[in-house]
């Protein structure tokens, strides 16, 4: 049960760090990196899925609940700190995406005036 709880901490401790990489990336605008700190994060917290049902099984037959409690509490903080940073990256790619459809409008209302002033188009 030790081994398991060290390596649910393990993978935790990475995926906030991945997530703090994805928001920095985020930040700066490199969206590539973004996604491939995204998706390496995604794997960690498919493995921290699977050791934390495998923890619960082992929980379940503990002979010290508090212990087992303390460590839940632990891995809350460890993932409500993920949570608010997961807050800021959507965010950051909402302004992205907020800035974007607007240079598409803008864009678009431009070619619609251009189209009108087009002198050489005429019957």
């Amino acid at each position: 049960m030790q081994e398991t709880q060290t390596q649910l901490i393990d993978f935790l401790t990475k995926a906030y760090e991945l997530t703090r990489q994805a928001l920095k990336h985020a930040q700066n605008h490199e969206f590539t990196q973004l996604s491939s700190a995204l998706d390496n994060r995604e794997r960690a917290i498919n493995i921290v899925h699977s050791l934390s049902e495998r923890l619960s099984l082992h929980q379940k037959n503990s002979q010290n609940p508090q212990l087992a409690i303390e460590f839940n509490n632990q891995v809350s903080r460890v993932i409500d700190k993920i949570n608010q940073l997961d807050d800021i990256i959507t965010s950051c790619l909402e302004h992205e995406k907020n800035k974007t459809q607007f240079e598409i409008a803008k864009t678009f209302k431009n070619k619609e005036n251009f189209r009108g002033y087009n002198l050489n188009k005429t019957k």
